[in-house]
């Protein structure tokens, strides 16, 4: 039985360079001709190891998921107060806005507003990402009462939902080039409703 050539390429650091592809300008933007470039595979490569460009797509959407996921629970670790890691988070966030170019926002955020609503499948992979990040916020706001930096009469389901709105606004906001001086304003908002 004959096995095929073994690959010869690490598939994670492959996926990464697609990712960040996708994240640089879009899946529309992005043509076989620049995934084959980044990823540095042939074409027949790419299809048997990822499948077709849509499925390479959400195979990147879950890759920058559990990578943002690991992101999120290390720092939280990391991190005294709960409080602090949410405010941390946004700020952030509007620390992007001092880039004079390369705002790429947040790649789940940026495919629910590209095309999550006309590809099913892309938008179970956006809700299933949206779920994780929303599980890592719900963690860090339940330490946050627990360690009595939060004494919401608010439900922590609506807590949770709102921050991620305020987050997924901000990333749309810095996306759309608004300066810093702006948008530390909106963070000060932000955490003065979770209190």
């Amino acid at each position: 039985m004959n096995l095929g050539r073994p690959r010869e390429f690490d598939i994670d650091r492959t996926l990464e360079s697609a990712t960040q592809q996708f994240w640089a300008v879009g899946y529309e933007a992005t043509s076989l001709q620049d995934l084959l470039r980044v990823m540095c595979l042939s074409k027949s490569s790419l299809y048997q190891t990822f499948g077709n460009k849509q499925q390479l797509f959400i195979q990147c959407l879950d890759h920058y998921r559990k990578s943002m996921v690991v992101q999120l629970e290390e720092k939280l670790a990391a991190n005294n107060s709960a409080r602090e890691f949410l405010r941390g988070f946004l700020e952030d966030i509007v620390a992007e806005a001092q880039q004079k170019t390369g705002r790429r926002g947040c790649l789940l955020v940026n495919t629910a507003n590209e095309l999550s609503q006309r590809i099913p499948e892309v938008q179970l992979a956006v809700a299933a990402g949206a779920g994780a990040v929303l599980n890592v916020f719900r963690r860090a706001m339940e330490l946050a009462v627990e360690q009595g930096e939060i004494s919401s009469s608010a439900s922590l389901d609506s807590l949770v939902n709102f921050y991620f709105s305020g987050v997924s606004g901000l990333r749309t906001m810095v996306k759309a080039g608004i300066d810093k001086r702006e948008l530390e304003p909106v963070v000060a908002l932000i955490m003065d409703s979770i209190k």
